[in-house]
């Protein structure tokens, strides 16, 4: 409704973002911070949630887009119960969760059945399944007419994923979970090539959950964009400017596009860009 707010915290998932602007506007928009390991400031949440009536609803990315971050469960427990205490909402996307590289404890990911909990998956990471567009939503029984309300916006977008998308899901789910882990232990060389490239930087964030890093570029080279657009023309490697996920200043560098060898390759190249934009 008009004066709703969603809190979604910075640095952002930006679909997260153009979603919310679409239905309610900018101004539904309100941002929090992370700390410097990419770990959402939990006070500053508690003073909002105590102190602003307009919030509905908090979005968690765990694993985070872009952060590369992996929460810890008490991170979320906290989350999950301040929101509990001020009748709020609060989404649990959840698509990374294949990808945690510091805890073996996936409960932090389907943990949670109080009502006010709600969990997003996509298939489109962990079973390589992007362009399918398919995934799923899990609320709780009690929580009917929100789920009557989600259906109702589903059926003025894509209404549901085609019926092949929706029969690779399937195909997807039955080969299982540890399917899935057997890849993502392949991106172990490539997420330490990329973390080698970055590490002339005074600050890098990520790379115990999803498939990214974030790095700060130095002050004297700090227009992402412009390094970006750089690094793309001199050195032939695409990264994400970290304006884009309202953090400028940084980049964001995934390491899952490219097998391993080639992941290695590309790292030399990145590293090679961000030791001459560092000697500038």
């Amino acid at each position: 409704e008009d004066g709703d707010q969603a809190v979604f915290f910075r640095p952002y998932y930006f679909n997260h973002i153009m979603a919310t602007q679409l239905a309610i506007g900018n101004a539904g928009v309100l941002l929090g911070e992370c700390d410097e390991k990419g770990v959402p400031k939990l006070e500053w949440l508690k003073q909002q949630l105590e102190s602003n009536p307009s919030i509905k609803i908090v979005t968690l990315t765990n694993p985070g887009n872009p952060t590369g971050v992996n929460l810890e469960r008490d991170v979320v427990e906290h989350v999950v119960e301040l929101c509990r205490m001020h009748n709020k909402w609060l989404i649990l996307d959840c698509t990374y969760e294949h990808f945690q590289f510091n805890s073996k404890d996936t409960s932090v990911f389907f943990g949670f059945s109080e009502n006010h909990v709600i969990h997003i998956f996509s298939f489109s990471k962990g079973y390589a399944l992007a362009g399918y567009r398919c995934g799923y939503t899990v609320v709780s029984k009690e929580a009917d007419d929100l789920y009557q309300q989600m259906r109702k916006a589903q059926d003025t977008i894509p209404i549901c994923p085609s019926r092949f998308s929706q029969h690779a899901a399937l195909g997807a789910l039955s080969a299982g979970r540890k399917w899935v882990i057997d890849k993502v232990e392949t991106l172990a060389a490539s997420r330490e090539a990329i973390l080698k490239a970055l590490s002339p930087l005074d600050q890098i964030m990520g790379g115990s959950g999803a498939m990214y890093l974030m790095a700060k570029l130095p002050t004297q080279n700090d227009d992402d964009e412009k390094v970006a657009r750089l690094l793309v023309k001199d050195y032939g490697v695409a990264i994400i400017p970290g304006s884009y996920c309202g953090f400028p200043g940084w980049i964001r560098v995934c390491y899952s596009n490219l097998p391993p060898d080639q992941c290695v390759k590309a790292a030399e190249r990145l590293a090679c860009g961000i030791r001459d934009i560092s000697r500038h």
